[in-house]
């Protein structure tokens, strides 16, 4: 055992590591966008993803729909901020070259911070509350009315089913909250059944290396020894029709020490690599979910630069869709807008 654990290091410290890629075709190319964080800057949401859309001629957006937004009360609905949302993006296709096509994230679990965007009179914020919430009758009247509501939108793309339901995001907001397997079960189903003709795609955190993915897939026991897991790549395959993977190279959660900005990007390619063989061979797809296109909390480790490297080592991986992270930074900052329309044009390249 002993030896094993020392050979798991060594991997670890060599996961800089490459490797010859072919060059596959190019995935379809976007950005995450929550009208919350424009909300918070004082900010239309509207004009800013206006802005972002014309800076940038994506290939898709994803978009929100928050149950705390979409069902404030319990007995009643709302989509209105929705459908303005979606009426930018139609607008914007109406001069697009390429049109846009849309990403709808739906669940308890969405993205940014705090993650569960639960509203208040549904309970408390940490399971077994949460799964309480999720069973009744009006949680359940806005996942399947979302679903009948914009099925059948010409600009929909996919469905994103919770975000990273399955990893634990504690924070001084929110307690316990990962989502039972039970209930994303029943989400994806209704899905598939309500609209197939759309793909749901699960999310998760990865945090570290292809080694740790490795083992943790093969060999879980030895890795529960070594610290525990880092993400649920291989449920989050197992639930959807695609893989999404949060890729962050820099931030509080990711390993620092002796690495580098460089040497996790690389890591995080082999992980892509890794998984995209695996999602393939399975008939389903590969997303990265969200990839880091902004300091973490405005720190400077992370610059432009590393940006456009990790977006030419992604390049060289067989992904279906990327989709970054950041648009609240890029409105911002010029640069950092200009480094990301950079980085689209790469990961587009044929």
């Amino acid at each position: 055992m002993k030896r094993l654990i020392a050979l798991v290091g060594l991997a670890c410290v060599l996961g800089s590591e490459t490797w010859a890629q072919p060059q596959s075709a190019p995935p379809l190319v976007g950005f995450s966008f929550s009208p919350k964080s424009s909300e918070l800057a004082s900010r239309d949401p509207g004009s800013d993803l206006r802005r972002l859309l014309s800076a940038t001629q994506p290939d898709l957006v994803r978009l929100p729909i928050y149950w705390d937004v979409v069902q404030a009360s319990p007995d009643e609905l709302d989509f209105s901020s929705i459908d303005e949302l979606l009426e930018v993006v139609a607008q914007h296709n109406l001069t697009a070259a390429d049109p846009t096509r849309v990403v709808l994230a739906i669940g308890a679990r969405n993205f940014l911070y705090p993650e569960l965007h639960q509203p208040p009179w549904a309970g408390a914020r940490e399971q077994p509350y949460i799964g309480d919430a999720q069973s009744a009758p009006e949680y359940r009247t806005y996942f399947v009315s979302s679903i009948t509501r914009y099925g059948g939108s010409p600009l929909l793309y996919a469905w994103q089913v919770e975000n990273e339901p399955l990893d634990y995001v504690g924070n001084e907001l929110t307690g316990q909250d990962e989502i039972a397997a039970s209930q994303l079960a029943w989400e994806i189903a209704q899905v598939h059944e309500l609209d197939p003709a759309h793909k749901a795609v699960v999310t998760t955190y990865d945090g570290w290396n292809v080694a740790v993915d490795v083992l943790q897939l093969y060999a879980a026991p030895v890795l529960w020894r070594l610290g525990g897991p880092s993400g649920h790549p291989e449920e989050a395959l197992q639930a959807g029709d695609a893989l999404g993977l949060d890729l962050y190279v820099d931030g509080p959660h990711v390993p620092h020490g002796v690495t580098t900005v460089g040497l996790r990007s690389t890591w995080k390619q082999q992980a892509v690599d890794f998984w995209a063989a695996r999602a393939h061979g399975m008939g389903k797809e590969i997303w990265l979910a969200e990839m880091q296109a902004e300091p973490w909390n405005g720190e400077t480790s992370f610059t432009p630069r590393d940006l456009l490297d990790s977006a030419a080592d992604y390049r060289q991986e067989p992904l279906d869709v990327v989709l970054m992270w950041g648009a609240e930074t890029w409105l911002e900052d010029p640069t950092w807008l200009a480094g990301v329309t950079r980085a689209m044009d790469l990961l587009k390249s044929r």
